[in-house]
């Protein structure tokens, strides 16, 4: 299986103070990097997090972004195909969720995620 990472899950993959830093490690242990894909909507949250969570200065976060997917992430997901937002999507919290998870099932994918509000079929909570 392949697996677009959701913006929390590549933040918990690099910062080791991340709440889930651990659990997503102890999952991942067991998958290959070529498993793990990113897109711009994951690349632009880790950096966003990165700056605003953990006071990365841009320069840092896009560099520490890049050298994580240089590393772990092997995929990059590049085609984005417009939004078809699932009927699931209640409010502006889930657009995001909903898109990312458009394009892992696109993709024949899953997304890897933390967050345990994602009702969606191609959304996987990492362990």
């Amino acid at each position: 299986m392949k697996y677009i990472l959701d913006v929390n899950a590549l933040v918990a993959m690099h910062h080791a103070n991340h709440p889930f830093h651990k659990r997503f490690h102890a999952w991942a242990s067991g998958l290959a990097a070529w498993q793990f894909f990113s897109c711009a909507i994951s690349d632009l949250g880790f950096i966003r997090i990165s700056m605003a969570g953990y006071n990365y200065r841009l320069e840092t976060a896009r560099g520490t972004l890049e050298a994580v997917k240089r590393a772990s992430v092997t995929g990059y997901i590049d085609a984005l195909p417009p939004p078809k937002l699932a009927r699931w999507v209640a409010s502006h919290k889930h657009t995001t969720d909903a898109y990312l998870c458009q394009l892992a099932a696109t993709n024949g994918m899953k997304l890897a995620t933390f967050d345990t509000s994602i009702k969606d079929t191609a959304a996987f909570l990492i362990p």
